[in-house]
């Protein structure tokens, strides 16, 4: 089995992505955790209520994506158009938080009622998480709200979008939340050896986060890491082909440096543990 932790649908800067599109560019993995992104940035956009019920059809017809609710937290007065829709429809099994997009520092209390719809629903919640320095999305910012909230499961995407010191950093921020037991943090591997749509074919950054998880004050920590490409944004991502060969880079680095069981929780068994599918 193979999950993608992190991709999306929808009209974006990088195109228009149709769940039809996107589902000939994953067509050899089993599921995909999915949001849309209508909701996040977009020419089209959407309000929370409109974009949210639009991916759980699409996830109805197609159930290979699995939806998350997309949070409006810089634009929404009243949480219970969320409450009503996650309250009726089971199907959501995360939440999607862009602090970047929003233009809303990750620390905002702003993000609190949503927080607290996750901790009563039991989901997790996906983080865009950019530039260590970042003044919105940086993990320092995701980190310090959820501290505020250790019951729920956060998930630093992209473990952060910057170069290697930006990587390292948000490294010893899991690490960190794991040894001092602050924080429920887990991280997708999205973008890490990416930089500037060129792939690092080592995986380095990617090979240097499992080894820092699996040798932890507490123990082996790798089920905390969730492979994931950030599907259909960038160009790496925009083709089968592309996608195909990205991964199977993956698997070879991984089986080189590693072995298969940490290969196959990475790919499959930590996202369905975590997302309870």
């Amino acid at each position: 089995m193979i999950i993608d932790s992190h991709i999306h649908i929808g009209n974006s800067a990088w195109g228009n992505f149709t769940p039809e599109k996107v589902l000939e560019i994953i067509n050899d993995i089993d599921f995909a955790i999915c949001s849309n992104l209508e909701g996040i940035d977009s020419p089209v956009f959407k309000s929370e209520k409109d974009c949210n019920l639009e991916m759980l059809y699409i996830s109805k017809k197609y159930p290979k994506l699995k939806p998350l609710y997309v949070c409006q937290a810089n634009l929404t007065e009243n949480i219970s158009v969320a409450r009503e829709i996650l309250d009726k429809n089971p199907q959501f099994i995360g939440l999607k938080i862009h602090p970047e997009c929003m233009k809303l520092p990750a620390d905002s209390d702003k993000y609190d009622k949503y927080l607290e719809l996750a901790r009563e629903f039991n989901l997790p919640c996906l983080y865009h998480s950019g530039h260590i320095k970042s003044r919105f999305s940086s993990p320092k910012l995701i980190y310090k709200k959820a501290q505020e909230f250790p019951e729920v499961p956060i998930i630093l995407g992209h473990l952060s979008t910057g170069p290697k010191h930006s990587h390292i950093e948000a490294t010893e921020i899991l690490l960190d939340s794991i040894e001092n037991e602050k924080a429920n943090l887990y991280v997708d591997t999205s973008w890490i050896d990416f930089l500037g749509e060129k792939l690092n074919k080592s995986y380095e950054d990617t090979v240097m986060l499992i080894k820092a998880l699996r040798n932890t004050k507490k123990g082996d920590f790798t089920h905390r890491i969730l492979w994931a490409t950030d599907c259909p944004v960038g160009n790496f991502n925009q083709t089968k082909e592309a996608y195909t060969k990205n991964l199977d880079i993956f698997k070879q680095v991984i089986l080189k440096n590693f072995d298969k069981k940490l290969l196959d929780n990475v790919l499959a068994n930590n996202a369905k543990n975590l997302f309870k599918i």
